[in-house]
């Protein structure tokens, strides 16, 4: 399949690379690397990141989901200015062998000159052996005019196959031809052919001999067994036995170089096991580029198996990377946190980390000044987040007002991540009590509804509606939410998000201050008429309940008839496909229009009853239906 790679450091181009599913990602590494080589950027440091998430060299592309004509990001290793001068190797060349001081080049640096040059052989090979089928060729004409002219009929049928499957090879092209696919094909038949008829030459060209031989040429007389063509005939054969040999063994020479394709070596080098002593050495030198080269093989060594984790948590690993996580370099900070990332998905290891102080550190990188290194500290914090018995120490200290700056300053996969986290916090009703009794975390799960990417803001709403579930008055205090959550129809055509705006709406109606808020909202008819105009009739029921909330007095009915709310409910009445939906907008209307001061429950009753009735997606309504569903929310989690 075709993946391609794009860069803002070539913004005209788009690299193309040819793998298979099954291949590791190391594998597109290494065809950029002979890419880069090529247009003379060999010394370009990167990285691959797919859907925001960065790759690493020991996983298959099956594994990130990487299917056919997908588009990789190439990420430079660090923007500092200074990294060419401390790394002179690719990112992922960076191996314990390194040494800056001596210029010593890495190994999988060797390895792409290794590949380099025997790319460069096949090419010469390939030339030569086109050149040898010319030659070969002329003998067809020579054997004519030889004793055995018969021996034409073999050498053609050793050419024809040679003709027809010889491939066409350069290294910055590649191969060339319809049959290219068949070269070990080409080499096992046209060698085992050219075999047999080098024997058959030799054969003929000793018996010509021989015949020469017998007759001794008395005189120097060419007739009989010294004849011109006996002669012509030995010689013709000897050479062409001779030229055989030579494709033979260049036949062998091809065979033995295709055992390595492009990537191969540079492949191994990346997901080769590295010396965990050697590299711990390195983690505790003094020199900024020697950590963060051990700080780059921890991340890919944990990402290589679970046998690596445990041999580096052996080796005092996580007191180390702890340590490198909290040093000045942005890259070495990165690795360190991507290597602790993939510990900690071992639970053994990861209880060890939360009992040494793990969270605080991964908690205080959330204001690191690197979006890097913030996501990676969100996503092992979002990895913790998944036991029950270390998330509470996510709320501990200052942990939710560092979740709540990552949720305001960071990227988008960052925020997705901490929404992401609060979910999963809220879940779990200690926590939830702390979360509700503190404004700080409502006020980001506003800030993470202002995003416009569909997952973030639908785990920011379930997280909302847990809260309110808890406590509502904590959700109805949020002022800037209510305009947020009535705006959600117009910013996203995503049903699923759309009723849990509504879900949350029906709290505010129902808290007396934020409906009085909501009254106040000169756009609350067309922000009601959005969310009626998407004929859904849950929402529609939503939209009809939430009018029902605000005619609890003559007062507030007044403010619904200067806000024309009745043209909601006559476009409900109208415009729906659900017969409930059509007898609440009935009523809504009787009450809306009625001068009487007095307000029959029966309305809001029958629409709380009816609201129910609107099946899974309809858990709508009171605080008393919305508790009822606290047990179904879990199933909306991502």
């Amino acid at each position: 399949m075709i993946i391609y790679v794009e860069s803002k450091a070539f913004p005209y181009k788009s690299f193309v690379t040819v793998v298979q599913p099954g291949d590791r990602v190391a594998r597109v590494r290494a065809q950029m690397l002979h890419i880069l080589y090529e247009i003379g950027r060999e010394q370009y440091q990167f990285r691959l990141r797919y859907n925001g998430q960065y790759l690493r060299d020991a996983f298959r592309l099956e594994e990130y989901n990487i299917e056919a004509n997908a588009v990789i990001k190439m990420v430079p290793l660090s923007d500092q200015k200074d990294d060419a001068s401390d790394l002179r190797s690719m990112t992922s060349a960076l191996t314990m062998n390194f040494d800056p001081e001596t210029e010593k080049i890495p190994s999988v640096k060797s390895a792409l000159y290794y590949e380099v040059k025997h790319l460069d052989r096949r090419e010469k090979i390939v030339r030569d052996l086109h050149t040898l089928m010319y030659m070969h060729s002329l003998y067809l004409f020579l054997y004519v005019l030889s004793s055995y002219w018969y021996s034409v009929f073999w050498l053609l049928g050793y050419l024809l196959p040679m003709w027809y499957l010889i491939p066409g090879y350069t290294r910055i092209g590649g191969y060339i031809g319809n049959t290219f696919h068949r070269r070990l094909w080409f080499c096992v038949i046209v060698g085992v052919l050219g075999l047999t008829v080098m024997a058959i030459a030799i054969f003929l060209s000793v018996s010509a001999w021989q015949d020469i031989v017998a007759d001794g040429c008395p005189s120097w007389t060419f007739e009989n067994g010294c004849s011109r063509q006996n002669i012509y005939t030995g010689v013709i054969f000897s050479v062409h036995a001779l030229l055989l040999l030579v494709t033979s063994v260049v036949m062998a020479m091809l065979l033995f170089n295709l055992r390595i394709e492009i990537g191969d070596v540079i492949e191994k080098y990346l997901v080769q096991e590295r010396d965990i002593e050697e590299v711990m050495k390195l983690a505790r030198s003094s020199k900024l580029k020697d950590r963060r080269t051990a700080a780059y093989e921890l991340a890919t060594m944990a990402a290589s198996g679970d046998d690596n984790k445990f041999r580096i948590v052996a080796e005092a690993g996580l007191d180390v990377l702890i340590a490198m996580s909290l040093c000045n370099d942005e890259a070495t900070q990165e690795y360190a946190v991507e290597a602790l990332s993939e510990l900690i998905t071992i639970q053994s290891i990861q209880d060890n980390y939360v009992e040494v102080g793990g969270v605080r550190n991964l908690t205080a990188l959330l204001h690191s000044p690197s979006a890097r290194v913030m996501q990676e500290a969100t996503r092992a914090l979002y990895t913790i987040c998944q036991s029950d018995e270390n998330r509470h120490a996510m709320v501990e200290d200052h942990g939710l007002s560092d979740l709540a700056h990552a949720a305001r300053n960071g990227s988008m996969e960052t925020q997705r991540l901490v929404a992401s986290i609060f979910l999963e916090l809220v879940f779990n009703p200690e926590i939830r009590v702390q979360l509700t009794t503190r404004n700080i975390p409502a006020q980001a799960l506003v800030h993470l509804c202002k995003s416009n990417d569909p997952e973030t803001l639908r785990f920011a709403l379930l997280t909302l509606e847990l809260l309110a579930i808890e406590s509502s008055d904590v959700v109805c205090a949020q002022e800037e939410l209510l305009e947020i959550l009535l705006d959600i129809p117009v910013r996203m055509m995503d049903k699923k998000l759309n009723l849990l705006a509504g879900k949350i709406l029906l709290y505010f109606a129902e808290n007396n201050q934020s409906r009085e808020a909501m009254l106040d909202l000169v756009d609350l008819k067309d922000y009601l008429m959005t969310f009626a105009q998407t004929q859904d009739p849950i929402l529609q029921k939503v939209v009809v309940k939430v009018i029902f909330c605000m005619m609890d007095s003559q007062q507030l009915k007044e403010q619904a008839r200067v806000r024309r709310l009745d043209q909601v409910l006559t476009y409900c009445l109208d415009n729906n496909a659900d017969r409930d939906v059509w007898d609440m907008a009935d009523q809504g209307l009787q009450v809306i229009h009625s001068t009487e001061d007095t307000f029959p429950t029966l309305p809001s009753l029958s629409t709380m009853e009816k609201l129910s009735m609107g099946g899974k997606e309809g858990l709508f309504g009171s605080r008393t239906s919305l508790r009822s569903s606290l047990s179904n929310a879990s199933s909306q989690r991502a």
